[in-house]
């Protein structure tokens, strides 16, 4: 899974401006627009209107509900399980949400019959630990981080000295953003399991975002020594030689990731950077086109090609691209500024100043997305879904054979 707890490092061409607070009109408003952008199936910029709405008012549970719809119609299934999770907080008779939410969960693959094996589980056993990080690992998946913890921390009430809980309740701290957290359960997972190759994984990734570049080297190399030949602990060693100033050794690395996956979006990304930072620009725009053979929709490979071509004095290239990252991203704010700086020099001033003010909004609500080097490390989950089903069928094959 993919995610997005890592600081993020500056990349290229960005002038910043300074935030302007904008005035919102009232909830209702943005959410009658949400249902038009619907009505002309365009879910992102619905989504985006239902978010403003919920910023102006907490308590509306069809916002909630519409929200979770939407994301339900990009196909973002996971954050629709939370919009409707949030509506049925505030409306538990809200039938439409318990519904919506019974869907999200089958298509994320997450049955109410899955969930309800486990718990069947830990009412015979309490002390069942498998039982219990397999059900953790459920709510993880449907982003139920309350939940999650819940059962991770039983489970080492049990068992104080099992590798696999301490390694479970790390990845739940770190899918919270709580890295100090999740530092001291990976460490305690790899001191009771020396072995445990994807707890010193994540433990590599944890110390990336805090900076400790040194111990995120030793815990990745360690993971090397475990698991060889693995794609994205390559591109994450290629991340830290790069933040380390040794851009040479960071291609190398990510070389490495590409041998073994040669279609490999984030690779090619990750090398377009590093070749930019030396001042290969062909190199690095051949790099961000390979990205976007293997995934159209990258975002940040559309933005930095742009600033590639804008830095060659290719300006219609350039807002080519910074059009298609905006398509992608509407909340990109970068894209909406460098656009401007372009039709600005072009001499098309209320065209620009159209883009600067599309910026200050976006940056003005919080939402935009950074024109920043992000190496999204492919963080390893807390159990594999393989697992999880052989879990499942264990308990399943058990409560046959008690109930014939």
């Amino acid at each position: 899974m993919i995610l997005n707890f890592l600081k993020k490092y500056k990349y290229l061409i960005v002038v910043l401006l300074a935030g302007i607070a904008v005035s919102c009109d009232k909830a209702g408003n943005h959410m009658e627009l949400g249902d038009k952008y619907i009505l002309e199936n365009k879910p992102e910029k619905a989504a985006e209107e239902y978010k403003r709405a919920v910023e102006l008012d907490e308590g509306m549970a069809e916002v909630y509900y519409k929200l979770g719809d939407a994301y339900l119609q990009m196909g973002k299934l996971e954050e629709a399980t939370i919009e409707f999770r949030k509506a049925i907080e505030i409306r538990p008779d809200y039938d439409k949400a318990n519904e919506k939410l019974s869907e999200t969960f089958g298509k994320i693959g997450v049955k109410d019959d899955d969930i309800t094996m486990f718990e069947k589980a830990i009412y015979r056993n309490p002390k069942d630990i498998d039982a219990r990080l397999g059900l953790g690992f459920l709510y993880l998946r449907l982003k139920r981080m309350d939940l999650a913890f819940e059962q991770f921390n039983k489970a080492l009430e049990i068992d104080p000295y099992n590798a696999d809980a301490h390694f479970n309740l790390g990845v739940a701290y770190q899918d919270f953003n709580l890295i100090e957290k999740a530092i001291p359960s990976y460490e305690k997972a790899v001191e009771l399991k020396p072995g445990h190759g994807k707890a010193h994984y994540n433990l590599g990734i944890a110390y990336i975002a805090m900076d400790e570049y040194d111990k995120a080297l030793v815990e990745l190399e360690r993971t090397d020594e475990i698991e060889s030949n693995n794609k994205d602990v390559y591109c994450n060693l290629g991340l830290v030689y790069y933040l380390k100033g040794m851009a040479d050794v960071a291609i190398n690395n990510i070389k490495k990731a590409l041998e073994i996956d040669p279609e490999m979006a984030d690779a090619h990304y990750y090398l377009g950077v590093v070749y930019a930072s030396k001042n290969m620009y062909e190199e690095a725009i051949e790099e961000n086109k390979k990205t976007l053979m293997a995934n159209p929709d990258y975002a940040n490979a559309h933005f930095n090609l742009g600033t590639l071509y804008h830095k060659q004095g290719l300006l219609d290239n350039a807002v080519d691209e910074y059009e298609k990252t905006i398509l992608i991203d509407r909340g990109f704010a970068d894209a909406y500024y460098n656009k401007g700086k372009i039709l600005e020099a072009m001499g098309k001033k209320a065209d620009a100043q159209n883009e600067f003010e599309k910026y200050k909004m976006v940056k003005a609500t919080g939402r935009g997305s950074p024109s920043l080097l992000r190496f999204n490390s492919l963080l390893t989950g807390g159990m594999e879904r393989a697992d999880a089903r052989k879990e499942y069928d264990r308990l399943k094959e058990l409560e046959e054979k008690e109930n014939p």
